[in-house]
């Protein structure tokens, strides 16, 4: 079961309030720090346990920091003279254990900010309880106003079928609504939402969506849900936000990824728009993570896309552009990821192509043309065989490619004939730990258990663990880097389930490598974060319990301290 993110947010801000204290860096004891240190351009970070994230898995006692970067590691004897040499201020861990700040290699700011503004539907047990929680949302909204919410799966349901807008509609019958599946790859509007995009009629011969479904009852009548490119048809017609609001929208996402004790994020699919509006924060001096910014790709690639490529960074700033975001197929949850079979539970139903062959090699070679890394999301074993098919004839033609990295986004289903392809074509896995643990009460209905065994195969398709990537696809998911950690570990859904393939869980030194140099790599970081050795940034995250060797059970107990961002304490807010 998902965690709502409202619960999110107030577990990870009260644990970090709770661990800034516990270790004297954020009470008025803490003088040295709150008087000096923030002025200081050197700090000797001592009285913890600090992993510098090398293969050696080298432990040390101290860590002396200059400029925001690392100058010395080393047991506090060893760096006492340097420390002083530079006049450095000393910050007691008083007994935490400092890791490379961990990294969230895909997920989506802003939709976060905005989740946390929309109906919470994380955990709704039923559609009545769906259109109760708009219902009341609904009464301190003025009639005509469009509701948004987020965060529903039918697969918690007693009855594991999709929704209709019957229930929705008879409670918010004023405003139009639209409602975001868990996965953002399906959504249900009310019967305003519908009339809105012109789909309240009968629709039977309706010309088909391309990559996009609009599910139908028997009179040939919308039910109100909606799959892919379809909910595009609704989202069409909403009020596009305003800079304000996107700028508001990423500052609260922010505030909540810093409190799980990320320092940097892989921001997917950004309209131009939204690239300017972090450029235009950073430019201000308010954007706090290392943010690499991926440019959505599946639409018209026109004169703002390009320009968004060529407008200069901030000088000195931490959000840039590096890549396109591409889309092949849906989600495995509604059935939207793209199958070399059927679905085991629909039979005559493969899924969804977003990006047919000849689209996806076009936006390849625009990728090489604008020197953009190429992040492409596919789920389903088809949709990944078509991506590393469409690298391969690519990387035949033009060497340029695979120095742009190229990324696939999630990877859930891949054929085992397919595994060794990462590899050889130099394709770096993107892939999201907590996708297993929340697929697995239903994956099996959908794919069977022999196609199963292809799934969420980490290690098998990054051999060399330095390519593997780790993040979340918040608000999908909880930002919470910790629980990907644990499922990484464990590869249960819950503390004492049954583990899915246990024998290819990731050990605890693996599993933070993916969330902190594999996920620096991925983003063509690693020369700047990702680990904590001499010349790279001092950004660390702080927490009460080693994430190597601890019982991955503890895991679930686990606080966040703080973050520790070139050289400088973050509070909690």
């Amino acid at each position: 079961m998902h965690p709502s993110i409202a619960s999110i947010t107030r577990r990870f801000v009260l644990s970090a309030l709770a661990g800034l204290a516990s270790i004297g860096l954020a009470t008025s004891a803490s003088c040295a720090w709150n008087a000096h240190a923030g002025e200081a351009s050197a700090r000797w970070f001592v009285g913890g346990k600090i992993r510098a994230g090398e293969e050696s898995e080298l432990l040390v006692e101290s860590l002396l920091e200059k400029d925001g970067f690392v100058l010395a590691l080393g047991s506090r004897a060893e760096l006492q003279e340097l420390a002083r040499a530079h006049a450095a201020v000393e910050v007691d861990l008083r007994g935490a254990w400092a890791v490379p700040g961990l990294i969230d290699a895909h997920g989506h700011v802003e939709a976060l900010g905005a989740a946390l503004e929309q109906v919470d539907l994380v955990g709704a047990r039923s559609e009545a309880e769906l259109a109760e929680r708009v219902r009341v949302a609904a009464r301190a909204t003025p009639p005509g106003e469009w509701i948004e919410g987020r965060g529903w799966d039918q697969n918690l349901w007693e009855d594991k079928r999709f929704p209709t807008h019957a229930a929705l509609s008879a409670a918010v019958p004023d405003h139009p609504v639209l409602l975001s599946r868990v996965d953002g790859h399906a959504a249900l509007a009310n019967r305003l939402a519908l009339r809105a995009a012109g789909l309240d009629g009968v629709l039977t011969g309706a010309k088909p969506i391309a990559g996009g479904e609009v599910l139908l009852d028997s009179q040939g009548r919308a039910t109100g849900v909606l799959v892919d490119a379809a909910v595009e048809l609704v989202r069409a017609r909403m009020p596009a936000p305003g800079r304000a609001t996107r700028a508001r929208r990423i500052l609260a996402a922010q505030e909540q990824l810093l409190s799980c004790g990320l320092v940097g994020v892989h921001d997917m699919g950004l309209e131009p728009e939204q690239v300017a509006a972090w450029r235009e924060l950073d430019a201000a001096g308010r954007v706090e993570l290392r943010v690499v910014g991926y440019l959505w790709g599946n639409g018209e690639l026109g004169e703002a896309e390009r320009a968004a490529t060529l407008a200069p960074e901030a000088p000195r700033g931490n959000f840039v552009l590096r890549g396109m975001k591409l889309m092949v197929d849906g989600a495995l949850g509604s059935r939207g990821a793209a199958l070399l079979e059927d679905y085991h539970d629909h039979p005559g139903h493969r899924g969804l192509v977003l990006l047919d062959e000849a689209g996806l090699q076009a936006r390849l070679e625009r990728c090489i043309e604008w020197s953009l890394q190429p992040a492409v999301h596919a789920i389903g074993d088809r949709a990944n065989r078509m991506v590393l098919d469409a690298i391969e004839r690519l990387q035949a033609k033009s060497p340029k490619l695979a120095a742009l990295r190229p990324r696939i986004e999630h990877a859930q289903i891949v054929a085992p004939r397919d595994w060794p392809r990462f590899a050889t074509l130099a394709v770096t896995p993107s892939m999201q730990p907590t996708h297993l643990t929340s697929d697995m009460p239903w994956a099996a209905e959908r794919l069977g258990a022999e196609r199963l065994r292809g799934a969420y195969a980490w290690l098998d398709l990054a051999p060399d663990l330095r390519t593997l990537a780790f993040g979340s696809d918040f608000p999908v998911e909880s930002p919470d880097p910790i629980a990907g950690i644990a499922s990484a570990r464990t590869r249960r859904v819950a503390r004492g389930a049954e583990a899915f393939e246990p024998k290819k869980a990731l050990d605890g030194r693996q599993a933070l490598l993916a969330f902190t140099r594999g996920a620096a790599r991925a983003g063509f970081d690693e020369a700047r974060h990702g680990r904590l050795v001499k010349g790279l940034r001092c950004d660390m995250t702080l927490l009460d319990l080693d994430p190597v060797e601890c019982d991955p059970a503890r895991l679930a107990e686990a606080r966040v301290l703080g973050v520790v961002l070139a050289g400088r304490l973050r509070r909690a807010p």
